[in-house]
């Protein structure tokens, strides 16, 4: 027969506490470094943008540029740099200002509501995001709006406005792998819009914040569908002037070329409408690119991302003037 005392019972409770204590500490340490490694390991390390604009619609680097300088087609990278990095931001519609979170050397959050000022360290290697300016003027009047993707030379090639991971060439399997590894789908593209004096370059109106946000039913998670990105403003929705598109993906040619791969670009889910402009006017277009840190697809799975961005305007003659009357929510 096994007599068990109450000091060994006790010892055995002591002892079976412990371990359920060890336990919790070892899921509290797990949850903290998931939170934190969510937090900073997500980014964007490479990103190729091209800019066009539609018959009628000029853009040039400068507002006071001298005429030989204007043009349908701008360089990305002379307006947003060459190195672009990208880590996990929100927009605050009330703020109007990109809030992200501050870590320090250890790597742990110290700060979740920062707001980040726009300077020209928006887009230092270590940044949040990338910011650059450009103007577009024109000779008649028209709307100018976001230009709907199209596939060109049966697919080889895509026109318009659309956004994807950056096809690599993979020469094992001899296929190409997705280096937008989900960026591509948290990425968000942020048109401020300001009408500016032609002779001064002053601003002469309020401006107006855009939010583009591409590949909006595709998921990482393998999900389908918009999901909406919530504010942190405590909206549903980042912004009242929010344009969204279904996802554009490319595939591999049969048989596999290493050079061509094939669109297939999405479509527009809501207005892509900006701005109207009167001849001789000249409006400022500063454009934001943050990995969107609400976004449900902002995750690990994201870390070293390379995608592929073309911004195209087209523009419709209709004679209306000015920024457009944005509905609000």
């Amino acid at each position: 027969m096994n007599i068990i005392t109450a000091d060994k019972k006790q010892s055995r409770r002591t002892f079976l506490y412990l371990w359920i204590l060890i336990a919790l500490l070892a899921l509290l340490v797990c949850a903290t470094y998931t939170w934190f490694s969510l937090s900073t390991r997500p980014r964007v390390s490479s990103m190729e943008m091209y800019i066009s604009s539609g018959a009628g619609l000029e853009l040039a680097k400068t507002y006071d540029a001298p005429d030989s300088e204007w043009g349908q087609e701008i360089d990305g990278g002379s307006i947003i740099g060459e190195n672009v990095s990208l880590k996990p931001a929100t927009w605050s519609e009330s703020k109007q200002k990109l809030i992200a979170v501050n870590y320090g050397t250890d790597g742990r959050i110290t700060d979740v509501s920062s707001e980040l000022e726009d300077t020209a360290d928006a887009n230092r290697p270590d940044g949040y995001y990338a910011l650059g300016t450009f103007y577009a003027r024109t000779d008649q009047s028209c709307k100018v709006s976001l230009a709907e993707a199209v596939a060109v030379n049966g697919g080889e090639n895509a026109s318009g406005t659309y956004v994807i991971g950056t096809p690599v060439w993979n020469i094992e399997t001899i296929l190409h792998d997705d280096g937008g590894s989900g960026a591509e789908s948290a990425v968000r593209f942020g048109f401020k819009l300001t009408q500016i004096n032609p002779a001064t370059g002053e601003d002469i109106s309020d401006s107006v914040m855009f939010i583009y946000e591409p590949n909006s039913d595709k998921h990482t998670g393998g999900e389908t569908g918009y999901i909406p990105t919530p504010s942190i403003d405590g909206t549903d929705t980042l912004s009242p002037r929010l344009i969204t598109q279904s996802a554009s993906l490319w595939t591999d040619t049969y048989p596999v070329q290493r050079e061509v791969i094939l669109h297939t670009p999405g479509k527009f889910d809501s207005t892509p409408m900006l701005f109207s402009v009167k001849a001789g006017e000249i409006y400022k277009i500063q454009l934001y690119i943050w990995l969107e840190g609400q976004d449900a697809d902002c995750t690990n799975d994201i870390r070293d991302a390379m995608i592929l961005a073309n911004i195209g305007f087209k523009t419709d003659y209709s004679g209306q003037t000015g920024l457009e009357e944005i509905p609000q929510n």
